[in-house]
């Protein structure tokens, strides 16, 4: 097996590690980016702020997962926010004890200040692998891992692996975890979102759990975030973020991992970017959120029939963008299991009712709604 790797020293072999240097950063645009959302979320309303907060909830339930190469589907995942957040929304209960586990730890991590120690961090990873077992391998769920063989991090095919980074052995995983929670727990000098950066990169370098060391490192940055107290937790994913940018994120990690420094600049340079755009993504979506509203309520007296809720929250769904290629009479009958003649008299109808406008002519006909 041919391996990548001319590395020869990770920076937790570093005599002076975990005591990372950096230049301080100027976090004055973010916590302007910060004001923006916090004075955005006082004046939604209930409405609309549980819309937001469904959207960024199941965004980073999903995000998460997706880094690690787990798909869930979207309607188990908003299900699972709907019933553990009792929100009384329509539901069609297709949620599962992954999508409900996630969603826990989740909103734990966002919403409960208690100190984070091992049992707590225990909890979480027993919540993913409930069964004691990830896809065919056995795991300890709940403990670090204490086998003998080398954590690695890994991509491309088993003949030419190439190796990212070699985690500190079994035999010393308890200590440094005992001085990364006493860390986390007491260092009160340094400001929070900077602290909320090095706590990522600490863990992820530690990496104490067999599997979901991923999906806890996202956990434990959200942890961190929310004693900051900037603004509401759940209305920001920065999972999101960091899947969108994922091959940035893994390179900069690989770059930190194997420096010969302990200098981490450059990672919480990175970092803030993506929280930058995570909450720029949500103030686009508060956006989108206030059209639909808008929307709505200029239609609140239309009487509409099931088909046409159904098709208009469809394309609704697709904003900022519009709905690709414009609802057509066929589309039309796919989502509502219409016949031909039932789908053109609908959509005529909300021609009528001034919510549709139609464009071209004949076969080429679409229709677009008008906002």
């Amino acid at each position: 097996m041919k391996i990548n790797q001319t590395h020869q020293k990770w920076i937790w072999e570093q005599d002076d590690f975990p005591k990372f240097t950096y230049t301080e950063p100027d976090l004055t645009s973010l916590y302007f980016k910060f004001g923006q959302l916090k004075m955005i979320e006082k004046f939604l309303n209930e409405s609309s702020s549980v819309e937001l907060l469904v959207d960024r909830l199941a965004n980073e339930a999903i995000a998460t997962s997706a880094i690690e190469g787990e798909i869930l589907p979207r309607s188990s995942v908003s299900s699972s926010i709907n019933q553990i957040l009792r929100l009384g929304l329509v539901d069609d209960y297709t949620n599962t004890y992954q999508t409900d586990a996630l969603i826990e730890i989740i909103v734990d991590a966002k919403t409960n200040q208690q100190p984070l120690d091992k049992d707590r961090l225990s909890t979480w990873h027993r919540a993913l692998f409930p069964l004691g077992q990830s896809g065919l391998k056995k795991i300890e769920a709940g403990q670090y891992r204490t086998h003998s063989e080398a954590m690695q991090i890994v991509s491309g095919a088993w003949e030419k692996k190439k190796i990212h980074y070699i985690a500190p052995p079994s035999n010393i995983i308890e200590c440094l975890m005992t001085d990364f929670i006493t860390w986390l727990n007491s260092d009160t000098k340094i400001n929070q979102v900077i602290k909320a950066t090095i706590a990522h990169l600490y863990f992820v370098l530690i990496h104490p759990f067999e599997d979901g060391n991923g999906r806890i490192t996202r956990a434990i940055t959200d942890y961190v975030l929310i004693q900051a107290n900037l603004v509401n937790a759940n209305f920001y994913s920065i999972a999101t973020a960091i899947y969108k940018n994922r091959k940035e994120y893994y390179k900069i990690l690989e770059n930190t991992c194997q420096s010969p420094t302990l200098d981490i600049t450059a990672w919480i340079e990175w970092f803030l970017k993506i929280l930058h755009q995570s909450i720029d993504e949500t103030l686009a979506k508060v956006e989108v959120v206030k059209i639909k509203t808008q929307f709505w309520d200029q239609h609140i007296n239309t009487k509409l029939n099931e088909r046409e809720k159904k098709v208009i929250q469809k394309m609704l769904s697709y904003l900022p963008n519009e709905f690709k290629g414009g609802m057509r009479v066929n589309k039309y009958m796919s989502l509502t299991k219409s016949t031909k003649i039932t789908a053109s008299r609908d959509l005529a109808d909300l021609v009528q009712k001034e919510i549709m406008q139609s464009i071209g002519r004949g076969r080429g006909t679409y229709y677009i709604l008008k906002i």
